[in-house]
């Protein structure tokens, strides 16, 4: 376990230096979630995110939310979520207040599990236009390594603003569940990013670090 997690870590040293190198944005995200299920179909999800970039050398985006989800038959999950996001445009901040509906759909084959996801957000901003958005995913975890649950994924996810500007932000995922628990797990992550300004596409790179506790 050691040995993997300082192959993964040396290299998430280098991307954090290639995305100096060439000025392109890089990021750190961490985020702390924490699962509750009061019923056996019912699940309240609490988290928090901070995102730190290069560009500013300072805390981008900090958010908390709470989503409450019903879930009928294992392979299908509905629900709802509230997010307060702050981000950090200079020289002030910004607060974003984020209404969601969640559907997912998930299955197991031959060991691989499949997940696609959809949301449908409306955000809400203190001196900006708002506007609805959908948000959808494909993620794939491969069979695990180790009796511990370490296993594989890599994900895409892709963002469209529902006020004729379309797709606007798509990211790519490779990560590592390292541990996977009980009540327990540690995901590590890198994400290329795609992102539009104005008329033009840029690229970003993204180390990310979760940690779930489920109760």
């Amino acid at each position: 376990m050691q040995k993997h997690l300082f192959i993964l870590f040396t290299g998430l040293f280098l991307l954090t230096s290639v995305g100096k190198a060439d000025d392109r944005r890089f990021s750190v995200w961490n985020k702390n979630e924490v699962l509750i299920r009061p019923w056996k179909k019912v699940l309240i999800d609490v988290a928090e995110k901070i995102q730190y970039t290069n560009e500013k050398n300072a805390v981008d985006i900090y958010y908390g939310e709470l989503f409450l989800s019903h879930i009928p038959v294992k392979w299908f999950e509905y629900g709802g979520g509230f997010r307060v996001l702050k981000a950090n445009l200079y020289p002030g901040w910004i607060q974003e207040n984020r209404s969601m509906l969640i559907a997912n759909f998930s299955e197991i084959y031959k060991k691989f599990g499949f997940k696609y996801s959809n949301r449908l957000e409306y955000r809400s901003f203190d001196n900006s236009a708002n506007h609805f958005r959908y948000r959808q995913e494909f993620k794939i975890d491969f069979p695990s390594l180790t009796s511990w649950g370490m296993q594989f994924y890599t994900s895409e996810e892709s963002f469209y603003k529902l006020n004729g500007i379309g797709l606007h932000l798509a990211r790519f995922y490779g990560g590592l569940s390292v541990v996977q628990i009980e009540h327990f797990k540690l995901k590590l992550y890198y994400a290329l990013e795609k992102y539009k300004l104005i008329d033009n596409w840029n690229t970003g790179d993204i180390a990310g670090l979760n940690l779930i506790f489920d109760l």
